[in-house]
């Protein structure tokens, strides 16, 4: 048996969550199964009954496999294909059903919501102190801390050697020959910065 890494089995969760929900699942149970984020579960499952997500399960197949034979202690973005046809971009549903779906911590989509956090900023270089490794967040997540303690134990930001950086690219380059996209924001699955 493997041992699945945090940012292989957090993307195993996804997976899991749009699984089930792609199984003919009434809007308004889909809305009580997951009270984190009932409107946005409602709207995956109408998308499903509505046959507009025919193509996403097996894309996200195939990233979890990817994902989990690179075993990285970071979670790639989920797939900005599947990422756009499930509406993680729109505004039409809350920063904390998104965030909630995604699994970040609360403090970090408070921060990103409320102070307009669209990326790593200088408040986040601030907090850089120098140790050789180099920080790795998720694409499209924004921390409200890089040392945010629920953030790291979810496997959306940590440190690691530069050595490991490798692995991080070949993952990116596998992701980007079997699942190609045309997402102008996401080209890469993981934002990083050295500490100076």
């Amino acid at each position: 048996m493997t041992y699945a890494s945090k940012g292989s089995s957090e993307l195993q969760r996804i997976y899991n969550i749009l699984k089930n929900l792609s199984m003919e699942f009434d809007p308004d149970l889909a809305s009580k199964a997951y009270p984190q984020f009932p409107n946005f579960a409602a709207h995956l499952a109408k998308l499903f009954i509505d046959d507009r997500l025919f193509d996403i399960m097996q894309r996200l197949e195939t990233q979890v496999k990817i994902v989990f034979k690179y075993n990285p202690s970071i979670r790639p973005a989920l797939d900005p294909y599947i990422s756009t046809q499930i509406g993680i971009f729109s505004k039409e549903i809350s920063d904390f059903e998104i965030g909630h779906f995604l699994n970040y911590p609360d403090c970090c989509i408070k921060s990103f919501s409320e102070e307009i956090r669209y990326g790593l900023d200088e408040k986040h270089r601030s907090e850089m102190k120098p140790n050789g490794e180099v920080f790795v967040t998720t694409a499209g997540f924004i921390p409200h801390s890089i040392y945010c303690d629920e953030a790291i134990s979810k496997g959306l930001v940590g440190f690691i050697p530069k050595s490991s950086v490798a692995n991080l690219k070949k993952l990116e380059k596998e992701l980007a020959i079997l699942l190609p996209h045309c997402h102008s924001e996401y080209q890469e699955h993981y934002y990083e910065f050295m500490g100076e």
